[in-house]
């Protein structure tokens, strides 16, 4: 029988449907990288020793949508999308197989935009892949996947501006976020100039900080910045919660209480972790989420959201200096990003590799490269 010891972590793909691909100026993220991710896929389905592979959220895209488009609220036309039909295949192919199991973890951009939109969205993934296992709560769009010591899902949980909105509305999760994404989409839509919505972020949270509501400031300025004035509306016909259409003025005093309501309500991230969560590095956000939680045995957790890979071991002891680390110890503790899968990445297409090594008593946590399959960095802690 083949010993197979590893899993794989991927997250960030973005598939988006045959608009966002063809319209005079193509706003989706994922397109020059589908041949690239098809054939990652199939080297898991050859690999002997590969167990699982877990999707970390945002396989699909459901945000970047021009706000001028009727919005996406399902993920049939995406996933009928012929471009997407290599991926989606290796998919079928993986969630089938009796030897890897596919594991699914939401993130923002395919959560679920209401209680109902999460249990539909099980359903499709189960009946689309046969065989895939859905991690993600039935009441609120937030998913772990946890084995033994290891706890990974997307991050966008510990994040300001696209973390579950628990507070504005009783009947939508939809977060700030998921208007700054289409706005974004517009602006490329309309100008053929790309745009990174995480470099959008960047750019006007530090124009806006002085702000006394700077998330409002933020938000007035990337509309503008797209074109958009205050009363101009953005078609949000058939989501939850929102009639057919809202101005962007309205968005933006719907949200004005972002900061105050985060501070009020999610415990241990705090509102300075949470936004650099959003722009950075979610590095803060896993210590105060898991390792430096109570009665938490957990010491490897694995994120995605950002699009920025890392890998970043730690000792116990949070000033010691990594580069005394002797190079056959294990670390006391392992934070690791996925990255992404989107065009045009800055670190390029790239995933996370767990293996257990029962002999030696290690579980390895690699952050590597596709198509080169080089390890960036690794590290390991006790198994």
């Amino acid at each position: 029988m083949e010993n197979r010891t590893k899993r794989i972590f991927i997250s960030d793909i973005h598939m988006g449907d045959d608009k966002s691909m063809s319209t005079p100026n193509p706003y989706g993220w994922f397109k020059d990288n589908i041949s690239v991710l098809a054939q990652f896929l199939d080297d898991q389905l050859n690999v002997p020793d590969v167990k699982e592979v877990v999707i970390l959220g945002d396989l699909f895209d459901m945000w970047v949508q021009p706000v001028n488009y009727d919005p996406l609220t399902s993920f049939a036309n995406i996933c009928s999308n012929p471009a997407n039909k290599k991926v989606v295949d290796k998919l079928k192919a993986l969630a089938a197989t009796p030897d890897i199991k596919l594991a699914y973890v939401p993130g923002n951009h395919d959560m679920g935009m209401n209680v109902a939109g999460i249990s539909a969205t099980k359903q499709f993934m189960e009946t689309t892949f046969p065989g895939i296992r859905f991690f993600c709560n039935s009441s609120v769009p937030w998913g772990s996947y946890t084995v033994g010591t290891l706890a990974a899902e997307h991050g966008n949980h510990y994040c300001l501006f696209n973390a579950p909105d628990m507070w504005t509305a009783k009947d939508t999760f939809l977060p700030l976020g998921y208007f700054i994404s289409r706005i974004v989409a517009y602006k490329v839509s309309q100008t053929g100039t790309s745009e990174n919505y995480y470099d959008i972020l960047v750019q006007f949270r530090k124009d806006s900080m002085e702000q006394p509501n700077f998330v409002r400031s933020m938000f007035d300025a990337i509309a503008k910045d797209a074109g958009l004035n205050p009363g101009d509306s953005i078609d949000v016909n058939g989501v939850p919660g929102y009639p057919a259409a809202i101005t962007v003025d309205t968005v933006g005093k719907r949200f004005s209480n972002l900061t105050q309501n985060w501070t009020n309500t999610l415990g241990n991230i705090n509102l300075a972790a949470a936004t650099v969560g959003d722009l950075e590095n979610l590095s803060c956000a896993a210590s105060l989420a898991y390792f430096d939680h109570f009665g938490s045995n957990t010491n490897i957790v694995i994120f995605g959201h950002t699009h920025i890979p890392i890998l970043d071991p730690r000792e116990l002891d949070p000033r010691a200096d990594p580069a005394a680390h002797a190079s056959n110890d294990p670390w006391n503790y392992i934070y690791a990003n996925c990255g992404t899968w989107v065009d045009g990445s800055k670190g390029g297409c790239t995933y996370v590799e767990t293996e257990e090594d029962a002999n030696a008593g290690r579980h390895y946590v690699r952050l590597k490269s596709y198509t080169s399959k080089t390890v960036i960095r690794e590290g390991f802690v006790r198994l």
